[in-house]
């Protein structure tokens, strides 16, 4: 079947717990308290909804005890920018890191109204409103107005202190000329050394690395390996250390004498939790993008105390190309990623109905898909793909035509290569139709027979060909109301179909906070010194993400990863 997968990133090889901790045994320093109400369920409870809701035993013994004004968990898009905020204010940092590498960097980071970009202003309210609208309308508004109105400060902030290594930081404003399209003006691609506009852009991915650079010469120190277990709490509840354990040394505990940040990427990588708290949201993925995000930050968050948002969702992208014999078996495997399933294309199911409008964001279109026959959907277009590729005018990472030169990254996001044709037939379409996961023939006929079809799954696929040219002929899509800029007709060979599902980024639903970051317990009351940022604090997005915001998870974790360094250390 010929080589099943790309990588889209160098994803970071992930490390398993090595074990329970020991017994319960007092601590020296921040001594650690009865567990707060509302952490380690009660049997029946466990037994119900999964082990990873307890509590385990406080250690007996540790190794070393170590000492820092803050401890920041997990290096990534949040974890490095808190970190750095505060060792730029003075403080003593410690960060650990799970995984063997910081975490790999996202290339759009979200932000609005900045300085840097004084032509581009955004309506805060109307994007708030949209905002709700895709989200069922139970977002926290006050945490996307925080993120709104600070998110600029974060981005010059991040500009200023990496620019003087070589950072730059182009800005993508370019979007359909439609009154259908909505997208804000808010993307920054960071690029190390050189900006090409027009692709490719070898030195995207980097800006993690270079503030990482910056923290290890502020005196922060990074201990990689090195995954935290627990909060420590005092008696008051309030949080003042962590308990970990470190590949050399054992177990250790580092007090916090400012408070503690969490930021570990929510649980995507951890089955256990996604079958609880969200399985028909996840269920039919055949890709999974999360490694180490085992949600290690939410469960010791709740274990001191927190609550945890109501809802159950993953960032999901309609990008998982099935091959003839993939399964959706719970391994979130199989599949392969194709980034031209993020087109607006014809959909059809699997007895060849058309079911929906097609110009959706991600996760709308694949569970779309997901609510079909089989949990999935084909993706159909011809031999006229790149006439109507250019005219979709996607944005964000799903463009595959280049925006007018210097409005937008036009930069395949996979490899960074420059978007043309001939990078889409020889990375993207070639392989996959010599894997047999894309199907290509000169009839519909053929192409049907291809994908499976019986005599009367056949004849209504045909039709709904038949019918579908009928609606972009008439310029109107009176079906489904796919705007007419993004309907594209089937009736020039070659054909092409392939077998969408999902492939599963991270999980986006987590602990409730305030704008300060700071999570609460039941009683609406704030646990000090915590601080939860990212894809472990919830508010968000506790349904659906609105791709449609270029940028705005790594925006917003950058953001309240700041805000909370800042609040943690009086600095605001």
């Amino acid at each position: 079947m010929g080589e099943r997968t790309i990588s889209r990133r160098n994803f970071l090889a992930g490390i398993t717990a090595t074990g329970a901790l020991a017994a319960a045994g007092a601590l020296a320093g921040c001594a650690p308290q009865a567990q707060a109400e509302g952490g380690k369920s009660g049997k029946a409870d466990a037994d119900a909804q999964g082990s990873w809701r307890d509590k385990p035993e406080m250690p007996a013994d540790i190794a070393e005890t170590l000492e820092a004004d803050l401890v920041v968990v997990g290096a990534g898009n949040g974890g490095l920018v808190a970190a750095t905020t505060a060792a730029q204010n003075g403080a003593k940092v410690i960060v650990l890191e799970k995984g063997g590498n910081i975490a790999a960097a996202r290339e759009a980071i979200g932000a609005l109204n900045s300085a840097l970009e004084p032509d581009h202003v955004e309506d805060v309210p109307t994007l708030l409103n949209h905002a709700n609208q895709t989200q069922a309308g139970d977002a926290n508004m006050l945490l996307y107005k925080t993120w709104a109105e600070k998110s600029g400060e974060m981005i010059e902030w991040m500009k200023e202190t990496l620019e003087p290594k070589g950072m730059l930081f182009p800005f993508e404003w370019h979007k359909p000329d439609d009154p259908h399209a909505y997208y804000p003006a808010m993307c920054y691609n960071p690029c190390m050394g050189e900006y090409n506009p027009d692709g490719p852009n070898y030195g995207a991915y980097a800006h993690l690395e270079v503030m990482n650079e910056v923290l290890g010469e502020l005196g922060g120190e990074v201990m990689l390996m090195t995954p935290a277990k627990m909060l420590v709490q005092d008696e008051s509840g309030k949080v003042c250390g962590v308990i970990a354990e470190s590949k050399d040394k054992g177990v250790i505990q580092i007090n916090a004498k400012n408070g503690v940040i969490v930021c570990t990427g929510g649980y995507g990588a951890n089955d256990e939790m996604l079958q609880d708290l969200c399985p028909g949201n996840s269920n039919w993925c055949v890709l999974r993008d999360s490694v180490t995000e085992e949600g290690d930050g939410i469960r010791m968050a709740l274990w001191a105390g927190a609550e945890l948002e109501a809802g159950g969702a993953c960032m999901i992208w309609n990008r998982g190309i099935m091959f003839d014999d993939t399964e959706f078996d719970g391994s979130y495997q199989g599949g392969d990623i194709f980034l031209p399933g993020s087109q607006p294309f014809l959909h059809v199911n699997a007895n060849g109905e058309r079911f929906m409008n097609e110009d959706q964001c991600y996760p709308m279109s694949y569970a779309g898909g997901a609510n079909q026959p089989g949990h999935f959907s084909w993706i159909v277009w011809d031999g006229s793909y790149w006439e109507d590729i250019e005219r979709f005018d996607t944005c964000g990472c799903s463009r595959l035509f280049p925006a007018p030169s210097g409005t937008a990254f036009n930069a395949d996001v996979y490899d960074c290569e420059a978007i043309t044709k001939e990078h889409l037939d020889s990375f993207w379409l070639e392989p996959r139709i010599e894997s047999g996961a894309l199907k290509k023939c000169d009839t519909l006929d053929e192409l049907a027979k291809e994908m499976k079809f019986d005599a009367d799954q056949t004849a209504t696929f045909k039709a709904t060909i038949e019918r579908y040219n009928e609606l972009v002929a008439a310029g109107e899509d009176v079906d489904f109301g796919k705007p007419a800029y993004r309907l594209s007709a089937v009736d020039e060979p070659p054909f092409y179909a392939a077998r969408i599902a999902g492939e599963l980024l991270v999980t986006i639903h987590g602990v409730i906070t305030n704008a300060d970051s700071q999570p609460l317990r039941k009683d609406g009351s704030v646990i000090e010194g915590l601080y939860v940022c990212g894809n472990d604090q919830g508010g968000f997005y506790p349904h659906n993400y609105p791709s449609n915001f270029t940028g705005i998870n790594a925006g917003r974790t950058a953001t309240f990863a700041r805000i909370a360094a800042k609040h943690a250390l009086g600095a605001a």
